[in-house]
C-alpha cells in the first residue's frame, strides 16, 4: 500500500470520528494525529498513527510515553478518569506475527486505561484485544471503508476539512443559544428577592401569617376562591437557605433556558411549569408551601424536551448530566421527607416538558399537531387539579 493512500485513510478517519462520533482533533504531526472528547467524568482520547511495521518494545513504549500525557488532559479537563487508545494504521502484510507486538497491550494505572491495536486498511483485518478498541470508545464501522477504491485526498486537505467541520459545529452550538438574552431570568430573580426582603421586614418568612398574606399555597383558602393561590407561590420562599438554592438554580439554568427559547417562550414555559408544581401540590399535599422549586423543575422538563427534539446536540451539550442532576434532586426531594414537596417537582417538571412542547422549540418548523396536543393536555390536566377539591387540611408548615 503506497503511502499516499494511508494518509488518505489517515485523514478521513480522523474526519469520520469528528463528524460522526463527536471528537475533536486535539493535536497533529507528521503521520500522527490525535482526538479527543469528555463523555461524563471521562476523557476519551484516540490516536492515529500510521507506521511501517510494529514490535512489541515500540508499542509499550508509546503505551507509556502517552499514559504520561493524559494524566495532563485528565487535570486539565477535570475528568475522573481516561480512556484511550492508540491504533496504528500499519503498512506491512497482515500476517499472524503481527498479532504478536499487541500481546498484553493495555495500561491500566493511575485512573488512565490505554490499550494498543494494530489495523492494515487493505486487508480490513485488526490485530490486538477483541475486541481491539472498546465500542464505548471507538464505533469501528468508521474503520470500515477501502481508500484505494476512492480519489485519495492529502492529510492536509482531511486537516483543512476537519477544522471547517468543526467550526460549523460551533456555530450550530452558538444558534442554538442564541434565541435570547437571561433578561426575564434577571428579572424574576429580582422579584422574588424583593418579595422576600418585604416578608423578612414585615414578620419573617418563616411565619406562617406572613406567607399567608403573601400569597403562599393554602388549600382551604384556594377552597374559597382566591384562585391567585396557584401563582403567587412561585414566588415566595421560606427561609433564607430556600431562597439561595432557588435563586442559584434559577440564575443558572433560567439563564441556559432562556437563551435556548428565547426569552417569551422561556416566561411561558416558567410560568406554567410553577403552576403545575402549585396544582400538584393543591391535588396531593395539604400543607401550606411556596417556593419557585416546581417552575424550575420545569426547566429541567423543558431540556428533556429540547433533547428528544435534536438528540445530537443534547448529547453534545449536557450529555448526561441533566439526567443526573435531575435524579439527585428527586432523591433529594424522597429522601428529604416532611420538608420537600416532590408533589410540587414532579407537576412542574411534566409542566414545564409539555408547556415546551406547546410553545415548540425556535429556529425549528413548527409542529402544530404535536402543539395543539401538549397544551390541551396540559390545559385539561391543570383544569381537573384545579377542580379536584385539593388535599385534605393540614395546617403544619411545609417547604
Amino acid at each position: 500500500m503506497e503511502i499516499t493512500v494511508l494518509h488518505h485513510y489517515l485523514g478521513k478517519t480522523a474526519y469520520r470520528l469528528v463528524a460522526e462520533q463527536d471528537y475533536t482533533l486535539i493535536g497533529a504531526e507528521k503521520d500522527v494525529l490525535h482526538l479527543g472528547r469528555l463523555s461524563r467524568r471521562t476523557y476519551q482520547y484516540v490516536q492515529l498513527r500510521i507506521c511501517d511495521f510494529v514490535w512489541s518494545g515500540m508499542a509499550d513504549y508509546d503505551r507509556k510515553e502517552i499514559a504520561a500525557r493524559l494524566d495532563g488532559i485528565r487535570r486539565q479537563t477535570g475528568a475522573q478518569s481516561v480512556e484511550g487508545a492508540i491504533i496504528y494504521l500499519i503498512m506491512q502484510p497482515a500476517t499472524e506475527e503481527l498479532q504478536e507486538a499487541f500481546v498484553g497491550g493495555a495500561l491500566d494505572e493511575f485512573s488512565i486505561v490505554l490499550t494498543t491495536a494494530g489495523y492494515v486498511p487493505l486487508a480490513q483485518k485488526w490485530f490486538g484485544s477483541n475486541p481491539p478498541v472498546s465500542e464505548k470508545l471507538v464505533n469501528l464501522s468508521v474503520f470500515d471503508y477501502e481508500p484505494a477504491q476512492e480519489d485519495v485526498r492529502s492529510t492536509e486537505y482531511w486537516l483543512q476539512t476537519i477544522q471547517q467541520w468543526e467550526q460549523r459545529r460551533k456555530q450550530e452550538l452558538q444558534q442554538v443559544f442564541s434565541y435570547g438574552k437571561p433578561r426575564v431570568t434577571y428579572a424574576l430573580l429580582s422579584v422574588m428577592i424583593v418579595i422576600f426582603l418585604a416578608m423578612e421586614a414585615l414578620g419573617g418568612s418563616q411565619n406562617e401569617q406572613v406567607l399567608l398574606a403573601f400569597g403562599a399555597k393554602y388549600n382551604p383558602l384556594i377552597l374559597a376562591g382566591e384562585w391567585w393561590r396557584f401563582v403567587t407561590p412561585i414566588f415566595l420562599h421560606i427561609g433564607f437557605m430556600h431562597i439561595l438554592f432557588n435563586g442559584v438554580a434559577l440564575y443558572s439554568l433560567g439563564a441556559m433556558t432562556e437563551r435556548l427559547y428565547g426569552s417569551g417562550r422561556f416566561f411561558i414555559i416558567f410560568m406554567l411549569a410553577g403552576i403545575s408544581g402549585v396544582v400538584a401540590s393543591f391535588v396531593f399535599s395539604p400543607h401550606i408551601s411556596a417556593g419557585a422549586s416546581g417552575a424550575l423543575f420545569g426547566l429541567f422538563g423543558a431540556f428533556l424536551y429540547f433533547g428528544i427534539q435534536n438528540r445530537t446536540m443534547y448529547k453534545r451539550v449536557f450529555g448526561s448530566s441533566i439526567l443526573i442532576l435531575l435524579g439527585i434532586n428527586l432523591a433529594i426531594g424522597f429522601l428529604s421527607s416532611g420538608l420537600i414537596d416532590n408533589y410540587a417537582h414532579l407537576g412542574g417538571l411534566g409542566g414545564g416538558f409539555l408547556a415546551a412542547a406547546a410553545v415548540g422549540m425556535p429556529g425549528r418548523r413548527a409542529q402544530i399537531s404535536i402543539q395543539i396536543a401538549a397544551l390541551t393536555v396540559l390545559v385539561l390536566l391543570l383544569w381537573l387539579g384545579m377542580t379536584s377539591g385539593g388535599a385534605p387540611l393540614d395546617t403544619s408548615l411545609f417547604r
